[in-house]
């Protein structure tokens, strides 16, 4: 695999600022689910096996709110990271954009999973998705030109 290839400083923006203003999505939305009264008396409803106290009942739902924020925010904090030392230090190749693809496709497969068609977040962060994986997938002419350079 060709690793020579550096990473064009466009992709990088066009990464990073998709990913800052997907992160801030998340959490504007997992901030409204946590503050949104209604939805966690709807959730504490729907759990009537766990016999919760309401005030026992919302330190679960908040730990339980922040534990899928972070499960859903990993993946693109991972990318942003690896994609500042790609311009930076490391080069990429067919690998990163493999690698990553999996893994936005992955993303995009647990929103979907979670159903929550009602929220403009969903739409935005799918949106995200899709211009991420655009982005990522267009590497792939980037380093064949530079293989065909070479």
């Amino acid at each position: 695999m060709d690793s020579e290839t550096k990473l064009p400083k466009k992709h990088m923006y066009i990464i990073l600022v998709s990913l800052s203003f997907m992160m801030l999505s998340m959490s504007m939305e997992t901030m409204m689910r946590v503050k949104d009264l209604a939805m966690f008396e709807s959730w504490l409803v729907a759990q009537p096996e766990m016999g919760l106290a309401r005030d026992n009942g919302f330190d679960i739902y908040v730990t339980l709110q922040l534990s899928r924020y972070f499960q859903m925010v990993i993946v693109p904090m991972a990318l942003g990271i690896h994609t500042y030392f790609a311009y930076a230090k490391i080069r990429i190749s067919k690998l990163f954009v493999f690698m990553w693809t999996v893994l936005l496709g992955g993303g995009i497969a647990f929103l979907v999973v979670e159903k929550q068609f009602g929220s403009i977040f969903f739409y935005v962060n799918i949106g995200v998705y899709m211009i991420l994986l655009i982005t990522i997938l267009s590497l792939l002419s980037v380093i064949d030109q530079r293989k065909n350079i070479s």
